[in-house]
């Protein structure tokens, strides 16, 4: 009796879950796991915020979302402004570490 429709969500006979019923179903689970509740939609926004924080390269994200371009990203730009210090803190770890370190060399020469 399983209709396959290539369908990622689906009912158990392989046809189309109605919005309603995915919204039900979804805000159920979360309610089980102890999650702070979401949209559904906002599941796709979470994975490419957790992506971005992680570091993940840009390419690989709009790959893994389907976009053709990694422009996609500058909406997500907003909810990391921390970014740029975060990487002005990394240049400056590896400025003074290497410049410590080129400084031993020429007193050893």
């Amino acid at each position: 009796m399983y209709q396959d429709n290539d369908l990622l969500i689906c009912t158990k006979l392989g046809t189309p879950v109605t919005p309603r019923n995915l919204n039900r179903s979804f805000y159920r689970l979360i309610e089980e796991a102890g999650v702070p509740k979401i949209r559904f939609h906002d599941m796709r926004y979470t994975h490419v915020v957790m992506l971005l924080k992680a570091r993940e390269n840009n390419k690989r994200i709009a790959e893994r979302m389907g976009w053709s371009s990694v422009k996609m990203i500058d909406r997500y730009a907003h909810i990391m402004p921390n970014m740029q210090q975060e990487t002005a803190d990394l240049f400056g770890e590896i400025f003074y570490k290497n410049g410590a370190e080129i400084g031993a060399e020429k007193e050893v020469n």
